[in-house]
């Protein structure tokens, strides 16, 4: 009886530790799952803009933009190696630009494709995975807006969208990019580092172009709204 009873306290014993090793293992296993220290980041993404004119001023370039939106060309004027070009618009696919390169040329129109790459985007930091994923978002916004605003207007130039459904759509992507900065504001209104701040400062930019594009604020009197809609994602893809 003396034996099972000493036996007894011995597996009593054995199984707190593996209790008290099991709960240290779990607890662990949340903190980590609720707060990791690591990087956010985004890799750079390679776009084609075609140029319809470029010079070495920028304000030979600057009158020769309305001419460019007049046609539904976003007239968007861009400074790339070392010249000042005008961004008619911006393509994700090299084909895509090659095939609009080509269509101006037939037309008798000079054109040049411009390779650009937009640069990697990193915040270091000690985030939880719910500000991890607000702030993927956040720095992949750009290039998302700059892809749902191209849409909108290859649907309105092929005639797919009409002008009231073309609005309608920026007026989508206008109150989701909202919603995006809401939840950014949210969770790091209390985290003052210098990359966050540029985080909130590029939203706060990108939310102005997209507020002035649905009020159609136009750059010149005679811009299109199909040109608008191709200024904005240049200025949000490509800001200087």
């Amino acid at each position: 009886m003396k034996k099972f009873s000493f036996l007894s306290a011995i597996i009593f014993l054995v199984g707190v530790c593996c209790c008290v090793s099991c709960g240290y293992l779990v607890s662990n296993a949340l903190v980590l799952t609720f707060q990791t220290i690591n990087s956010v980041s985004i890799e750079s993404q390679t776009v084609y803009a075609i140029s319809t004119f470029s010079s070495d001023e920028k304000n030979n370039v600057e009158e020769q933009k309305e001419n460019l939106q007049k046609q539904n060309g976003a007239g968007f004027v861009f400074q790339f190696d070392s010249k000042y070009h005008l961004v008619a618009s911006i393509y994700e696919n090299q084909n895509d630009a090659e095939k609009v390169k080509k269509n101006l040329e037939t037309a008798g129109l000079s054109a040049e494709i411009l390779k650009i790459e937009t640069p990697k985007k990193e915040v270091e930091g000690n985030f939880s995975n719910e500000e991890k994923t607000v702030l993927t978002n956040c720095l992949k916004s750009n290039f998302e807006i700059f892809k749902k605003l191209y849409d909108i207007s290859i649907s309105f130039d092929t005639k797919i969208f009409d002008e009231t459904k073309a609005k309608l759509e920026c007026n989508n992507v206008f109150s989701s990019h909202v919603s995006t900065k809401s939840n950014f504001d949210t969770l790091f209104k209390n985290h003052p580092s210098p990359a966050l701040k540029e985080v909130s400062q590029n939203l706060t930019n990108v939310q102005e172009i997209l507020s002035n594009l649905i009020a159609e604020n136009f750059d010149s009197s005679g811009q299109t709204f199909s040109s608008l809609v191709k200024q904005s994602y240049c200025k949000i893809l490509l800001a200087q």
